[in-house]
Formats: structure tokens, sequence, C-alpha cells
């Protein structure tokens, strides 16, 4: 029984399948991220902590009623009484403090909310260019397999053409030094395509050891940027953090309205009941603190410096978000300029001339040097081309961020 029962979970052990890798593609990875990513954390719990303390502050009134007691023999001649005094009060707010106070968290809350979108931009751009990266990557270990088959297929070429008689020794040892630059280049490739899906695995809070497979194509053709008047238009509507620091301004001035007002009287209304002498006692009250010493000097002083920083900081954030927008363009049209200098023609171009040289040195027509070198050129030009596609991505991901495009 026992070895029946260990071939029948050998069987199923070798009929279930492998798990399949994870397709994952641009856009799916930057929502992935904003669901998950660890960074978020604390900018969610800002902005629910700020959105609790607006609830808190949009409460009618701020404190809870005050119950008052008092009782005690009364001493008399004639015979001692119970006296009896029980009150009730609450105070109110009745010079805007309640206003101001909701003004202010209301901004606050405007505030946290837009640091979290700005956070949520920067994630999103980050994850894009990771994911660029890493499709070069790819494509540049496919690349380097490429190299290595050319060099091997050179290698044995050279090996004949040795034998023949109509190549050297030193050809054939050229070709095998290509070889092994050939090899140590595919190391490279492969360690690099490791090193970005580890670095797109983190971004995006996955097992270090899940499988993934990245779908989509860097591409070249990109719609032209608009004007830049246009998107500093567009990014003064739409950056989060600009819109973070003029919810902080808003706040700090309503800070300032609630410090003058929390110097005024609050008022308690109240009634009190009580038993003197056997008689019932029903009396309204009224209580006011005065605000002779205490006129909530340091608030005032506190908020109004609050505010000349908050003032100073949108100033600054809206010389930053231009700034950033003209430097983010620039590096937008440099890379959109260097993508389409390895057109089609230039990339069949060379391509082309890789079959023909290589057909010419199996002819004996040009020797290995010459192959070495038209090889090297056309690699590199692919290579080029790679590394164009790659910062091409990279400088959208930046304008998006720049303008506050999330997706």
């Amino acid at each position: 029984m026992f070895p029946s029962l260990r071939l029948v979970s050998l069987l199923c052990v070798a009929v279930t399948p492998a798990l399949a890798a994870r397709p994952l593609t641009m856009e799916q990875s930057v929502a992935l991220a904003l669901e998950q990513s660890p960074r978020l954390i604390e900018g969610r719990a800002d902005a629910a902590s700020a959105q609790a303390r607006l609830e808190g502050a949009s409460l009618l009134l701020q404190s809870n009623p005050q119950l008052q007691a008092a009782v005690g023999p009364r001493l008399r001649d004639e015979g001692d009484t119970l006296e009896l005094n029980v009150g009730l009060s609450q105070q109110l707010e009745v010079f805007g403090q309640r206003a101001a106070r909701k003004d202010a968290a209301r901004a606050t809350a405007a505030a946290s909310q837009s640091r979290l979108e700005a956070l949520q931009v920067d994630l999103a751009a980050e994850v894009r260019r990771s994911f660029g990266r890493a499709l070069a990557a790819e494509r540049a270990l496919q690349l380097s397999d490429d190299a290595l088959g050319l060099a091997e297929e050179g290698r044995k070429t050279a090996e004949e053409r040795l034998k023949a008689g109509a190549a050297s020794h030193i050809e054939v040892n050229i070709a095998r030094v290509e070889l092994g630059r050939a090899q140590r280049e595919k190391v490279r490739a492969t360690q690099e395509r490791i090193q970005a899906l580890a670095e797109l695995k983190l971004l995006l809070n996955l097992d270090p050891d899940e499988d993934v497979t990245l779908e989509g194509e860097l591409r070249a053709d990109v719609a032209p940027a608009p004007a830049i008047a246009t998107l500093i238009e567009q990014a003064a509507r739409q950056r989060q953090d600009l819109r973070a620091a003029r919810a902080d301004w808003e706040a700090a001035r309503a800070e300032v309205r609630f410090a003058r007002r929390d110097a005024m009287p609050r008022p308690s209304l109240g009634v009190s009941y009580g038993r003197e002498e056997g008689d019932t006692i029903v009396q309204g009250t009224l209580s006011i603190d005065l605000p002779l010493f205490n006129q909530n000097q340091a608030g005032r002083g506190a908020s109004a410096a609050r505010k000349r920083q908050a003032q100073q900081r949108l100033d600054a954030t809206e010389r930053f978000v231009h700034t950033e927008v003209e430097l983010a363009l620039n590096r937008y049209r440099a890379a959109q300029a260097m993508a389409n200098v390895f057109g089609a023609d230039v990339l069949d171009a060379l391509q082309e001339n890789l079959s023909l040289v290589t057909e010419a040195y199996r002819a004996g027509k040009v020797d290995y040097l010459q192959l070495l070198i038209i090889r090297r050129e056309a690699l590199d030009g692919r290579r080029g081309y790679i590394e164009a596609l790659e910062e091409l991505n990279a400088a959208n991901a930046q304008l998006m961020r720049a303008v506050g495009t999330l997706r």
C-alpha cells in the first residue's frame, strides 16, 4: 500500500505545472506600485489623520457640557437642613472661532491629500523609468546573444580558413579574443537585467523570487512635446506639490484668524437647580472668561510666523515648478532628437553591412580586422539605439512628473 501511495504522490508532483510568470505592462506596474508600495503608507496615514482632525474641527460644540453639584447640611439653631444645588453649563464659541478652525483643518486636509498625490506621481514616474530600464536590459541581453553568436561564427570561420591556408594564427587568435569579449558582454548584460528586474520588483513590493515577464516595447514614435507655456500652465493646474503649498498657505491664513478669535471670550450658558430651606430654585447661568492677561500672544505670534513661512514656500515652489518643467522639456526634446537619429534606414543599413561583410569574409574578400570593425559598428549602433530609447522613456517619465501627470 505504501509504495503505491508514494508512486501516486510522485506522479502528482511530476504533472504539477510550474507557476507561470506574471505578465506586466508599464501601466500595470504603475497601478501595482500605487496599490501596494510601502512608500505611500506614511502619506496615506497623514491624509487620514488630517481628515480625522477636520471631522473634529467641524463639531458644533468643541467642549463637553460641565455638570456641577453641591450638597451639604445647613447648620442652624432651629435645626439642620440638607441643601442641594445642581448645575449644567455649556461653553459656546460666538466670535467665529469654529469657522476659522474648520477653514484651517480643511486646508490642512487638502494639503495632506495633495502631498499624498505628489508621492504617487513621483512613484509612478520612478516605476516608468525602472520599467523602461528593465526593457532596455532585456533588449541589451538579446543583443549580447546576437553578438555572441556572431563571434562564435567568426571563430569557426577563422579556424576553417586557417585549415585551408587562407588565414593566419593571428587572425584566429583575434577571433578567439573577440569571442571572449562577447562572452564577457553577455555576462554583464545578464547581470544588468537581473539588477533592473530586482529594482523594479522592489518598487512594486513584489517578492524577489517572483518571476515576471515584461510586456511592451520601448518606442521612438512618441508625440512631440507641447510648447513650454502650455506645459507650465498645465503644471500650475495639476502639480500636487504646488496645490499642497497653496493649501498650506490657506491653512496658515486660517490659523491666523483663529489665533485672533481664540483670544476672545467664550461665554458659558447653563441652568442650575437647587433646594434651599424647602424651596425649589431654578436659575439660568452665564459665565464669561475675561482675557485680561493671556490674550493668546504665543498662538498669534506662531501663526503669523507660519503664514510668512507658507507664503515663502509657495513662492519658492512656483519658481521650482517653472524651472523643473523647462528642464524636463529640454531633456525630452534632446532624447527625442537622439532617438530619431537611429531611424529605420540607419538600422537597416547597419544590418545590411553586417550581412555583406560576413559573406565577404567567408569568401575571403576581406580580412578579419575589416569584419571586426564593421561588426562592432553594427552592434554599437544597435546598442546606442537601445540606450536612446531608454533615455527617451526616462525623459518622458520626468516630463509627466514635472507637469503632475499620474497616468
